[in-house]
């Protein structure tokens, strides 16, 4: 597949869904008494932050979304955002129905709808079922994330439903039957040790099981105790970002495509994202040198070897300028390697092997064994294990002994190894039928990695494609979904390789998918 991808740039930001509403109705306190009366909808009284008082009805609000970058929904919900903030639009002011205001800014329902939902996930509009949405108090709740799952991982696939590639999932290679068996062994060596909370040395059989499963991968020296077993990778990631943030501005320099699940965590701690651009290799030094100056972050997260969602890989050279970069400015880094392929001969080294002193190697079982079991592995840089591990425990009070029993016997038996060698040959039957799919559109794709990023040809745009696939029964994620709002839009879409859907089926939607990217929006799909 095509090795290109045009330099990527913007802000951090994912699309969440419209949370539910912990407010009370729209209405404005008219005395001391607490007597209330419901602000009327047509228009609104506000004394603005400056002590200018503004008002406006909200036929009269007109904003500019020409020139904006960025989808329109987001233009527009960046001017919703600001006319509440600078007081335009009042607390309790009733917006129009999503159809007359999309009459008048001359764009779809659609577009309006999705700009209300980032409003209300911001806490700048309130949704009642039934009446409207309002704008918010003037003191915004934090945003409510959206699930990193979608609730059609909840169901089987139905064979009449539409094909979802949003996410990847491993094929089924006995992985149930091995756990049942290792379980089964378990439950009869179990002692009175389970009763106890687990103390920081209990695991280290698990730790030394991981630690020699991983000898393989270019991660230089590393050491039993400068790990730390944690619940899958995600949680790797925050706990790193518990532990770097606290003495640090609360800033997360972050690609700027990136997984949603490292902006949902910088947003836990209460951090903000500063985006990094991409090329063909992934973060450009040139640019995190310039975002590390100019905002004074000092934590930033990167996935080298296998970029999420553009598939772009990290030479050598590349890493060495990364790794300068950092010390430069002293950061931290946080390596996410949880999709990294399988080590070959000449891969080039990994980030904690060209500075243990200063990155945090995250690694999981989910995308190579079993996502069930949540176990990851978080290697800290040298002399911070005891930390990471004492911070696990604050956290979680450390793995249970039956997940680290039950990984060990997995590892120490060879059994993870196979189930590991089988899921890569069904990923790369799965990567084939990608190939033929998509042959001639400049597709990426990477060995073992159960997705592609397919770049879009003019002039579709992402959220176009992505809604004309899902009418034809392909859901795919949008670009959209992996940058913010202030970025220049990049028209792609991340396919996601769900290996037990059945392979006739999963050829047939992404043959459909390759033949509308090739037609073009004007055809539509066939």
């Amino acid at each position: 597949m095509a090795d290109s991808l045009a330099p990527l740039s913007g802000l951090s930001s994912v699309l969440r869904p419209i949370p539910q509403s912990y407010f009370t109705p729209p209405a404005l306190m008219q005395s001391r008494n607490r007597t209330q009366a419901i602000v009327p909808a047509k228009t609104a009284h506000y004394q603005g932050c400056r002590g200018k008082e503004a008002q406006m009805r909200i036929e009269d609000w007109q904003p500019d979304l020409t020139g904006q970058p960025g989808p329109k929904f987001r233009a527009l919900a960046n001017a919703l955002r600001e006319a509440a903030r600078s007081g335009q639009l009042a607390p309790g002011t009733r917006l129009p129905p999503m159809r007359d205001l999309a009459w008048r800014l001359k764009v779809t329902t659609g577009t309006v709808a999705r700009a209300y939902q980032v409003a209300a996930a911001e806490g700048v509009v309130e949704s009642h079922v039934g009446r409207g949405s309002f704008i918010a108090a003037a003191r915004p709740r934090r945003p409510v994330p959206q699930p990193l799952l979608y609730e059609s991982l909840d169901h089987p696939a139905s064979p009449q439903g539409p094909a979802d590639l949003r996410i990847p999932q491993l094929p089924d290679c006995g992985q149930a039957r091995v756990l049942a068996t290792h379980l089964a062994a378990m439950a009869a060596d179990m002692d009175a040790s389970v009763l106890d909370y687990t103390p920081l040395s209990r695991d280290q059989d698990c730790r030394g099981a991981a630690l020699d499963w991983m000898s393989v991968r270019p991660l230089g020296t590393v050491a039993d105790h400068d790990m730390v077993l944690t619940h899958g990778g995600q949680h790797a990631i925050t706990l790193v970002m518990a532990l770097c943030l606290a003495d640090q501005p609360a800033q997360v320099m972050v690609e700027a495509l990136t997984y949603p699940g490292i902006t949902h965590a910088a947003r836990l701690m209460r951090a903000q994202t500063q985006a990094v651009a991409l090329d063909d290799q992934g973060m450009i030094p040139e640019d995190l040198d310039r975002v590390a100056r100019a905002t004074g972050a000092r934590l930033v997260c990167l996935t080298p070897s296998a970029q999420n969602p553009t598939l772009a890989s990290m030479g050598a050279a590349r890493r060495d300028r990364i790794v300068e970069v950092a010390r430069r400015h002293d950061l931290q880094i946080i390596e996410d390697e949880c999709y990294a392929p399988s080590p070959r001969p000449d891969a080039p080294p990994s980030l904690r092997a060209l500075a243990p002193e200063r990155v945090w190697h995250v690694s999981s079982l989910s995308k190579i064994i079993a996502a069930g079991l949540r176990f990851g592995v978080l290697i800290c840089p040298e002399g911070m294990g005891q930390a990471g591990r004492v911070a696990a425990q604050h956290s979680h009070m450390g793995l249970s002994q039956p997940i680290t029993g039950l990984v060990t016997r997995l590892l120490r038996s060879g059994d993870g190894d196979r189930i590991a060698r089988e899921v890569q040959a069904q990923v790369a039957d799965r990567l084939a039928l990608a190939q033929e799919a998509l042959a001639g559109l400049d597709a990426r794709g990477q060995a073992g990695v159960p997705m592609v990023w397919l770049p879009l040809p003019a002039p579709w745009t992402a959220a176009d494609f992505a809604s004309r696939a899902a009418a034809a029964g392909v859901i795919v994620r949008p670009s959209s979904d992996f940058c913010g709002p202030a970025q220049a839009p990049v028209q792609g879409v991340r396919i996601a390789l769900n290996c037990r859907m059945p392979r006739d089926r999963l050829a047939a939607a992404l043959q459909t998918l390759g033949q509308m990217a090739r037609s073009g929006p004007e055809a539509g799909p066939d």
